[in-house]
């Protein structure tokens, strides 16, 4: 049971799209409940991803309402039947507990990025103890509803595209926005043919913070992001490519409270120090 609480009370709004489908789903006996996740939409209107489905799935083999059968995952309606006061439940407790939060406390999240080889023995205990590091960072991002700083050295082609279509949303609804990477005449065209695409949007700072050479280099290292000056935060090891978030290990925190509002003032200090980068 402690992975259906951990992940409802990492992705609150995550599980309840997910029981509501299989509530409703005329799958047979055998069907694979993993065809139903292209249809799920979670609050906003966008579809799960394939890795929040995977935490899903997983939260539910915990309390044995899915049976997992090599990558198909099958539901035991039974099960599901005999469990439905317990899941409500632990929403409704972890629902009070989110209401009652003080901005004086500190939380944090352990979340990781697994390579896709680590053997399932690994993955289940792994998983144990922290949350999906993709999904959480890009639900640090959805949640912004005044602010946005997302900080890292290197960026590729393919998380670019990725993160200008969910900032792009965001500046449509006046989140103020600030990409801060090492850019450099050198970044890669592709690159830069996605970051032009909110360039031109008022409420979008893009910048750089590479200056001096050898040992007189001034930069930085970090990959953070905060959201609504520190009401969440990220911070980790993983870089805005595809290889950090999807191909290899990388760990990183979910901030809120105290420690996501210290990590604000230090993003916002270090975007004094960057300059506007022409894309």
């Amino acid at each position: 049971m402690k992975v259906y609480v951990v992940t409802v009370k990492s992705y609150p709004w995550l599980l309840p799209p997910v029981e509501e489908a299989l509530r409703k789903s005329d799958l047979g006996a055998a069907g694979d409940v993993s065809k139903l996740a292209r249809n799920i939409r979670v609050p906003g209107g966008r579809p799960i991803s394939d890795d929040e489905a995977l935490v899903a799935f997983n939260a539910l083999c915990d309390l044995g309402v899915l049976e997992r059968n090599g990558s198909r995952y099958v539901l035991n309606r039974d099960r599901f039947a005999a469990t439905e006061e317990l899941r409500g439940g632990v929403q409704s407790a972890v629902d009070i507990l989110l209401e009652n939060k003080t901005e004086s406390t500190t939380d944090v999240q352990l979340c990781v990025s697994l390579p896709p080889s680590l053997s399932p023995a690994a993955e289940h205990v792994i998983h144990e103890s922290s949350t999906d590091l993709r999904s959480s960072l890009l639900d640090v991002i959805a949640s912004a509803k005044q602010s946005l700083i997302v900080a890292s050295p290197f960026w590729d082609a393919g998380t670019t595209a990725e993160m200008v279509a969910l900032t792009g949303k965001k500046l449509a609804s006046g989140v103020q926005v600030s990409l801060l990477g090492r850019f450099s005449r050198e970044l890669p065209a592709e690159v830069k043919a996605q970051l032009r695409k909110i360039a031109g949007d008022p409420g979008c700072a893009i910048l750089s913070w590479f200056e001096g050479m050898g040992s007189e280099t001034q930069t930085f290292h970090f990959k953070a992001i905060s959201a609504d000056r520190g009401h969440r935060g990220y911070m980790g090891s993983a870089n805005m490519t595809v290889s950090s978030l999807r191909s290899r290990m990388e760990l990183g925190v979910i901030l809120s409270g105290t420690a996501a509002a210290q990590l604000d003032r230090i993003l916002r200090v270090v975007v004094t120090m960057a300059a506007p980068f022409n894309v």
